[in-house]
């Protein structure tokens, strides 16, 4: 919980949850009277991390309560996103439809990852940001070959690869499926061999991402996908 130079105290809701929940925090404080009208709102980066989301998914919600007329964004100077006057609208978010681990197989979560993951790395090279996946690299350092360790510390590599490409439907799609992604890396993260040679090829990952080498990037992840973390047995020349 921090409090802001206004004075006003959020609440984290956590890195991962979903574009509704931060709508919904946000609208309620708005609501409540507890964000008040013409409340001037933090900067992106210090709301995004005060409420410890990313922030691709806080600009989404941002615009969202912008466009249901709960935000209003003056230009110029001391400008900013401040709390619109009442009589908004209401925002209606349309829910996906709840998806199933038990509906999910290993091969339906690579097919998505593929689609989602190479071009995630472009873009991230593209932007030179490769700061979250070396954190998650050193997360993943000192999980040694406890399988729990490794699989949070794979998953959170990856998620931070899909958040650098700031495109907001990649992170909500990879968002939604983080539980079938843990489940489908198998027995093999129990490994020594696999975990450390996952490092190694990561660790290149996030130097091609540093080094904005847009091409070599998106072709690692690729290739690293279907060598290491695909069960149906592809290789590269396959695809």
């Amino acid at each position: 919980m921090t409090t802001d130079e206004f004075g006003y105290t959020f609440e984290s809701i956590g890195v991962g949850r979903g574009f509704e929940k931060i709508v919904s925090t946000l609208r309620g404080a708005i609501v409540r009277g507890d964000l008040p009208t013409g409340y001037r709102l933090p900067s992106e980066p210090e709301l995004a991390t005060q409420l410890g989301v990313s922030r691709p998914m806080l600009r989404e919600a941002l615009k969202a309560l912008e466009v249901s007329g709960y935000l209003e964004v003056r230009r110029g100077y001391g400008g900013g996103r401040f709390v619109a006057a009442p009589e908004a609208e209401e925002f209606v978010s349309i829910k996906a439809a709840p998806l199933s681990t038990l509906d999910v197989e290993p091969r339906h979560v690579m097919d998505v990852r593929l689609a989602i993951e190479p071009m995630a790395a472009r873009l991230a090279a593209a932007a030179h940001d490769s700061m979250d996946l070396g954190r998650a690299l050193r997360k993943l350092g000192t999980a040694g070959t406890r399988p729990a360790r490794v699989v949070d510390a794979l998953v959170q590599y990856h998620l931070a690869l899909v958040e650098s490409s700031e495109n907001p439907v990649f992170v909500a799609v990879y968002d939604s499926l983080r539980g079938p992604i843990a489940m489908s890396l198998g027995q093999r993260v129990g490994d020594p061999a696999w975990c450390a040679a996952s490092r190694e090829r990561l660790t290149h990952l996030m130097r091609l991402v540093d080094d904005g080498e847009v091409g070599a990037a998106e072709r690692a992840v690729r290739r690293y996908l279907l060598e290491y973390q695909d069960d149906r047995g592809e290789t590269e020349e396959a695809r």
